[in-house]
């Protein structure tokens, strides 16, 4: 592992070795960025539903992660650090430019009938806005599990948080929804 070391040797290394080496070696770095970028941006899209916006917060993600290199020391998965920045990053985004998210998403079936359209497009809306009033601890455990469909586990590894509230969490949100959706029933 020494300073000889070449960008594609970096492949091999775990992301713990390259944020180690990523102080003393950009191409180590880089190999972190290639390897997390999309997930990255992934995390900061749920959040500010948004490409360009998701696009520069990515970047930002990097940026404040080489700043704290120094500073990790290794009790979280570097997955899950980058998860937390980014996601932050987001939620500061969204609170600081009050753009919130739109109407995309929730890909439910359309009917032919133009009336049955309309309210499939109401009722997507109304969905969405439901998932929106979520507290972000419950929204964001939500969307890992139904719209990403992550494992209650993978949950618990990526926002760094027990499983069992994890579970709670998904529970009360599905809760809230039932409540918020009942005029859909």
């Amino acid at each position: 592992m020494g300073p000889n070391r070449t960008s594609t040797s970096w492949e091999d290394s775990t992301d713990l070795e390259l944020v180690r080496a990523a102080t003393k070696d950009l191409d180590a770095f880089g190999e972190l960025i290639r390897r997390h970028q999309d997930f990255v941006y992934g995390a900061a899209m749920r959040v500010v539903r948004n490409p360009s916006i998701a696009e520069e917060l990515a970047q930002d993600t990097f940026l404040r992660a080489f700043r704290a290199l120094d500073g990790f020391r290794g009790d979280a998965q570097v997955r899950s650090w980058l998860y937390r920045i980014a996601t932050n990053l987001a939620k500061n985004a969204v609170t600081r430019r009050k753009e919130y998210p739109t109407d995309q998403g929730l890909d439910l079936p359309v009917q032919s009938h133009p009336m049955a359209r309309l309210e499939s497009l109401a009722m997507s809306v109304d969905m969405r806005a439901a998932i929106d009033r979520l507290p972000d601890n419950l929204r964001e455990a939500l969307v890992l599990r139904e719209f990403d469909e992550l494992s209650y586990e993978e949950i618990a590894e990526r926002i760094d948080t027990p499983l069992n509230t994890v579970r709670t969490r998904i529970l009360r949100a599905r809760r809230a929804l039932r409540t918020d959706m009942e005029e859909w029933r």
